[in-house]
């Protein structure tokens, strides 16, 4: 069986066709497509550029494609699912089954395999989507960065510069940050950053990357660092029983999955959220993703037609995704 998944974000939008053994036929790659910041007609520009691009690749194996999953950055937000379901029925043949779902989604199915489960999502921004064996579904946290962001790249970034302009200031202890952050921002005096941060770029886009220094000086022992990783982990545990108590009971050994780049740094986070769930959720189960959203995308159309991956699909897509992206 064949399906198309389609991974949407703001930044750009993949697409793949393939089948349930993880074998790929086409796959695209294009610009965003969250449908909350493009004009109706640059949307509909991307999003069936994407299809038309794939059905050129291979139209044979296109037009038996049965089922298509779309996840799609802002869709659930905007409740604009029928438009685009609508949208991506008209480019595909006769009879292919259209869902569309938000892209965090994508990233739950990529850790579950298509199965029940939560996924907390820690990129430049963050949020918890999960979904329980009935099909319904439970939201918390993201609901943006000024205000509700815990656990994201922004955040611990934001949090970093605090730090830094406190110990500046003599209102907080001294960190190694400091010297981190003014390294990476090319500044000589703490005050210097402040331009760096409203520069031309927008802010998030400055401050959300300052993450990985954090995560860093955590690692290297710096006490500042740890309690802003310490203080991340306790938001997003927060977030992930939210939704936890509105799926499942308090002991059944729900599937959390973490995904972005907040965890590239896998090891730090995951032992720290066993410990901290251990008297709410005892018997959740953490892990990394097992296959790329777009993975997800296709994990999730499977799971729309009752199909079970096979047990070489991980490992199939994996590879052939990589030797599709790789020059």
């Amino acid at each position: 069986m064949y399906v198309l998944g389609i991974d949407g974000g703001g930044t750009r939008t993949t697409g793949v066709v393939a089948d349930e053994f993880g074998n790929v036929y086409m796959h695209a790659v294009t610009g965003r497509s969250n449908p909350n910041t493009l004009q109706q007609i640059e949307f509909e520009e991307v999003l069936c550029g994407l299809v038309r691009e794939l059905k050129r690749q291979n139209e044979a194996i296109f037009n038996e494609v049965s089922v298509c999953f779309a996840g799609i950055a802002g869709v659930g937000e905007s409740g604009r699912d029928v438009e685009v379901a609508a949208l991506l029925t008209k480019e595909l043949p006769a009879g292919t089954k259209v869902t569309v779902r938000n892209d965090a989604f994508n990233a739950l199915y990529s850790g579950t395999l298509g199965g029940p489960g939560i996924v907390q999502i820690a990129g430049t921004g963050a949020v918890t989507l999960g979904i329980n064996e009935k099909g319904e579904v439970a939201r918390s946290g993201g609901w943006g960065y000024l205000f509700d962001d815990e656990g994201s790249g922004f955040y611990l970034g934001n949090e970093a510069l605090k730090a830094v302009f406190r110990s500046f200031d003599n209102r907080g202890p001294a960190t190694s940050l400091t010297d981190r952050v003014m390294d990476y921002l090319s500044v000589q005096k703490v005050p210097d950053i402040i331009g760096k941060v409203y520069g031309k770029e927008h802010p998030r886009s400055v401050v959300a990357p300052l993450a990985r220094l954090v995560i860093e000086e955590a690692q290297a022992d710096d006490e500042v660092s740890k309690w802003i990783v310490e203080k991340a982990c306790i938001e997003m545990i927060h977030s992930i029983k939210a939704c936890h108590d509105r799926l499942f009971d308090e002991k059944h050994p729900a599937t959390i999955v973490l995904s972005g780049g907040v965890f590239t740094d896998a090891e730090q986070f995951l032992g720290r959220f066993r410990e901290l769930a251990l008297l709410s959720m005892p018997n959740a189960v953490f892990q990394l993703t097992q296959v790329p959203p777009i993975g997800g995308a296709v994990l999730a159309g499977l799971a729309e037609r009752q199909i079970h991956a096979e047990a070489v699909f991980v490992s199939s897509l994996n590879e052939q995704l990589q030797e599709r992206v790789t020059p």
